[in-house]
This record gives structure tokens, sequence and C-alpha cells, in this order.
């Protein structure tokens, strides 16, 4: 995967976006970019992958606004999409993709 560097995207407050095979670096945010910033966008890019790429796509963003009804609240939801709980609460583990089965994803719900 390639590291790009914008400046104007991703949106603040966000550091990094997984798109493609492309993680899209806010440029304010090179210095606080981590390794464990980069796992995190890997483990979206094997949910990309396992969804054929159109298929992430769309189902983050109908999952998030659904989430969005539900809580009210942005980063609420944003942090209840299943995609971003497998990531976050796996993130640290820098083996996780090895051993990751397919689908893990799925099995996150609020």
């Amino acid at each position: 995967m390639k590291i790009i560097y914008s400046k104007h995207f991703p949106p603040r407050p966000y550091k990094a976006i997984m798109l493609l095979k492309w993680i899209i670096v806010r440029e304010e945010a090179k210095e606080r970019f981590t390794a464990v910033d980069n796992n995190h966008e890997c483990i979206h890019y094997a949910q990309e992958k396992e969804l054929l790429y159109i298929g992430f796509y769309l189902m983050y963003v109908f999952e998030f606004l659904f989430a969005l009804l539900y809580f009210r609240n942005w980063h609420t939801a944003y942090r209840n999409i299943s995609f971003e709980v497998e990531a976050y609460e796996h993130q640290d583990e820098f083996n996780y993709l090895q051993h990751r089965k397919r689908f893990a994803w799925n099995r996150f719900d609020w």
C-alpha cells in the first residue's frame, strides 16, 4: 500500500483514510501517523478486499447513516460502524492480519 499526503483530505479531525490501496494521510498529521494508525488502515484494506471494494464503501456509508439516526451523534455513529469497531479493537495487534478470519467485522454489532 502506498501512503499519500494531502493538505485537505481527509477532513478534520481524521488523520488518515484508506481508499482502495492508498492510505491518504492529512499532511498536518504526518508526524502523528503511527504504526498503529497504519495497522488500523491495513485492517480496512482487508475489509475492502473481501467485499470487493464497492461493497465495503456501500456498507460503510449505509451503516454510518443508520448509526447516525440511531445514536444522533457523529462520533458515536462513526465508532459503532462494524468495520471501525474491528479496526480499533485490533489496531495494536501487528500480527492480527496474519490470523484474521474472513468477514471478522461481521461479528461486531451494537
